[in-house]
């Protein structure tokens, strides 16, 4: 799987899911033509480990200059990764990594390798890091230690670490209905020493015709633009799995991009949060779109003469 970032306004996010690459670009004078495969790891810190390699690829006619570094970071309360400060017993803080400053020509790729070296013990459970990869172009010759960024992606890495706990908890599913707004907000906490996340398809069917949960299936397809639903369902698609990290609790919202007419809907969830299965219908009403009031003008007729 490869992410291109092309011509990117500035914004940090955790794509997830963390299944997903990160992207952090300024505003470019050309365009940033730059892939990354595979977009997060999941490392067994035993022993020294295995060295890892990233494929950085240019998409673009022309050569480009990059640069590698790593940070430590966590999720903010939006969900939305955020750097924190490094410690010695941070993950950033065992990578080892190289090249660390490289050229890659035209329609080209170059690899950049790392591996976890511990300095020490590391304590059970889950560690976190995140390696940037960035464009640059030198402000001068006679200065090349002074650059400019143009954009850069990122790629998460998760290094675990002994007796590995995921321990996740569903405290609710509520449905945010308004006339040209449906959302569903999931309440999980994590309470292991690892990530948790949801997996699955939801589906919303008529609320006359829904079978119950017990009796719906997932759904073939669901997510694509051209799948044919069954009958009585009017959209389906994939549960949002944004990881909730240890210690945590999380408000997931998943909007609901169809636009739903007035009614009353069931949403069924038909996955598992970490090996838990979450079988559940939830009803919801879409109310009609009522016009704003338009005041009254009051003709006044001015008196005779």
């Amino acid at each position: 799987m490869q992410q291109k970032t092309k011509n990117i306004a500035l914004s940090l996010s955790l794509i997830g899911a963390i299944a997903q690459v990160l992207t952090l670009v300024t505003p470019p004078a050309t365009a940033l033509e730059i892939g990354v495969s595979p977009p997060k790891f999941e490392v067994q810190m035993t022993g020294k480990g295995r060295s890892q390699s990233i494929k950085i690829t240019n998409f673009a006619s022309e050569p480009v200059e990059m640069r590698a570094y790593v940070r430590n970071w966590t999720l903010s309360e939006e969900s939305k990764l955020q750097e924190i400060q490094s410690t010695e017993n941070s993950l950033d803080q065992w990578i080892v990594f190289t090249p660390a400053r490289f050229t890659i020509p035209p329609r080209s790729s170059q690899n950049l390798r790392f591996a976890i070296r511990p300095k020490v013990q590391p304590k059970d459970g889950e560690h976190r890091a995140v390696i940037y990869i960035e464009e640059i172009v030198p402000q001068s010759k006679e200065n090349s230690q002074s650059v400019t960024t143009i954009g850069r992606v990122a790629v998460v890495v998760y290094g675990f670490a002994g007796n590995i706990k995921r321990v996740g908890n569903l405290n609710s599913i509520n449905v945010d209905a308004k006339p040209n707004s449906v959302k569903a907000i999931f309440d999980i906490s994590s309470s292991g020493n690892a990530n948790v996340r949801m997996k699955g398809q939801y589906s919303i069917w008529r609320a006359a015709n829904y079978p119950g949960a017990k009796t719906t299936q997932q759904i073939s397809g669901a997510g694509s633009s051209d799948i044919k639903l069954p009958a009585n369902v009017v959209d389906a698609g994939i549960l949002k799995d944004t990881p909730v990290l240890a210690g945590t609790s999380r408000k997931l919202v998943m909007p609901i991009t169809k636009k739903l007419p007035p009614g009353n809907y069931i949403l069924d969830i038909n996955g598992d949060l970490n090996g838990t299965a979450i079988d559940k219908g939830i009803p919801f009403t879409v109310p009609a779109n009522t016009p704003a009031s338009v005041p009254v003008r009051k003709l006044v007729i001015p008196p005779a003469g």
